[in-house]
């Protein structure tokens, strides 16, 4: 039989943590921040980007702002933050409380909370329902990660097309369309109703943009109602008879 002091116990206990963070790795969803490759980006923001609220999805300027560029190379997103730093407020409704690790590539320092800067593997404490700013200083980061765990392990990896949605959830551009036929003597409204991509995190305010009327009787087109799963758009017309054609976009922001 082995003795004690021999290293049978150090190698079983290597074993086992070795089939833990293996065990880590395959948990799906571990990844708590969103857009962490930077590949959504509906704001369409280019070139040297200067924040005062948010740019590629999820991700705002800091307390002075943030100013960063970015390139792809082998579908890897790397942010270059110049000047200010940049955030990610995480929604309260994703987290338990426990001891988060903040993990990512580049020369940047991340914080969690109100904690300290530090490299990839700086590790927190969050209070479960309580949303949380993960924050990044100047320098280069990509491919970010936080996790509820002791130890950082590899990105996790999302399709394209979930990652859309999960953003979707707090800002989204959809485009509209109205054609029908009117007959009213007087000034009128006319609305109708359309639906979100994916239901938003509250009621989001609306901003209409690119609106073509193409019958001059319409005097306005304003947004009307707004909710979760939908929004509805107001035109006031003029009066008269005839066809009734527009189209537009509306941008939808429910961000935290």
């Amino acid at each position: 039989q082995p003795s004690l002091d021999d290293g049978t116990n150090w190698l079983k206990t290597d074993f086992l943590n070795i089939i833990a963070i293996n065990a880590l790795k395959e948990k799906p969803n571990r990844n708590l921040l969103i857009n962490g490759n930077f590949d959504i980006n509906q704001r369409a923001v280019s070139g040297t980007v200067t924040l005062g609220v948010y740019g590629h999805d999820r991700f705002k300027g800091g307390a002075s702002g943030a100013t960063y560029t970015f390139a792809k190379s082998a579908n890897v997103t790397t942010l270059t933050i110049t000047a200010g730093s940049l955030i990610q407020d995480v929604e309260g409704l994703s987290l338990f409380s426990g001891t988060y690790v903040l993990s990512f590539d580049g020369t940047s320092q991340g914080k969690i909370g109100g904690g300290s800067f530090a490299a990839s593997g700086v590790t927190g404490s969050i209070t479960g329902g309580t949303n949380t700013s993960i924050e990044f200083n100047a320098g280069t980061i990509s491919k970010v990660q936080l996790e509820k765990a002791l130890i950082k392990t590899d990105f996790e990896i999302l399709p394209f097309s979930d990652n859309l949605i999960i953003c979707q959830r707090y800002y989204q551009v959809l485009t509209w369309n109205k054609t029908g036929y009117y007959d009213v003597g007087s000034s009128y409204n006319l609305e109708d109703t359309f639906n979100c991509n994916t239901h938003m995190r509250v009621s989001p305010s609306g901003t209409l943009i690119n609106i073509t009327n193409v019958n001059p009787s319409v005097a306005t087109t304003s947004v009307g109602s707004l909710r979760p799963t939908g929004f509805s758009i107001v035109w006031a017309t003029a009066g008269g008879t005839g066809p009734f054609i527009c189209s537009g976009s509306i941008i939808l922001n429910s961000e935290i």
